[in-house]
């Protein structure tokens, strides 16, 4: 006896977006209270459950981001949040705002605590018209970090873990694996001025794409260098960090005649 059966893929997360950004940073004061709030939108023509719950977060330059129990992260402000629910029924076309209280305790740490929100549409596995088929549904979850970063003085310091020249089919781009080794949290973006190793001419100054660091993460910058020639070079690698931090390096760069 032959059994067929039959699947239909369907991706309903695809309706449900945050529509007032995945990073919500705040500067804080010990013994304060902060309020938000994250505003779904519900983008099918059907109602959709929506479900949260509240993670610590990690990520380092190999790729990898871990979401994990409370307990994890020495800096996390898990339990400073409430949400004002956990879930929440979205009518069609609709948004709505879920609120949260961040209540900073008096003994905060100096610099930067931080954890995230999941958010997740919840759907049944319904079964499709044909008797012997089902549908599989995708979901996809958002993650909002909610960053607290006291006002109060702290440690500012990116260290250059790694600096490598990869090659793809047509390009050459410098890997710059850079950790947050200070105590706040960063928007960093990363450089490398070139000069020749004989002339001392400058062959100009290349810039990566900007990206968010948070305390004692890591994370991979590319730098596109492709409009320089093979050949050897002397090199000053810049990383910058928020209010004018600048941490450099000086490199010899052998670009490969291929």
């Amino acid at each position: 006896m032959l059994i067929i059966f039959s699947c239909t893929y369907v991706n309903s997360s695809a309706n449900i977006v945050i529509t007032n950004g995945l990073t919500h940073s705040y500067k804080v004061k010990n013994g304060t209270v902060q309020k938000g709030i994250i505003t779904i939108e519900n983008t099918a023509h059907v109602s959709q459950n929506v479900k949260l719950n509240q993670q610590d977060y990690s990520y380092n330059a190999s790729g990898t981001s871990l979401y994990e129990d409370f307990g994890k992260n020495e800096r996390s402000n898990l339990k400073w949040i409430t949400l004002s629910t956990n879930l929440i029924k979205i009518d069609a076309k609709s948004k709505v705002n879920v609120s949260y209280e961040i209540k900073i305790p008096e003994n905060a740490f100096s610099g930067s605590c931080w954890s995230v929100v999941m958010v997740e549409p919840v759907d049944e596995i319904l079964p499709s018209d044909n008797k012997t088929g089902f549908q599989i549904k995708t979901v996809v979850r958002y993650s909002i970090q909610i960053v607290t970063t006291n006002i109060e003085p702290a440690k500012t310091l990116l260290t250059f873990d790694s600096i490598e020249l990869k090659k793809n089919e047509t390009k050459n781009f410098l890997q710059l694996a850079i950790s947050n080794s200070g105590e706040s949290f960063q928007i960093v973006d990363t450089s490398i001025e070139i000069f020749d190793s004989k002339t001392g001419k400058n062959l100009g100054k290349f810039k990566s794409d900007k990206q968010s660091l948070l305390p004692n993460n890591s994370k991979m910058f590319s730098i596109d260098v492709s409009q320089i020639p093979s050949g050897n070079y002397s090199a000053t690698v810049l990383a910058n960090g928020d209010e004018d931090y600048v941490f450099g390096i000086n490199i010899e760069l052998e670009i490969p005649n291929e």
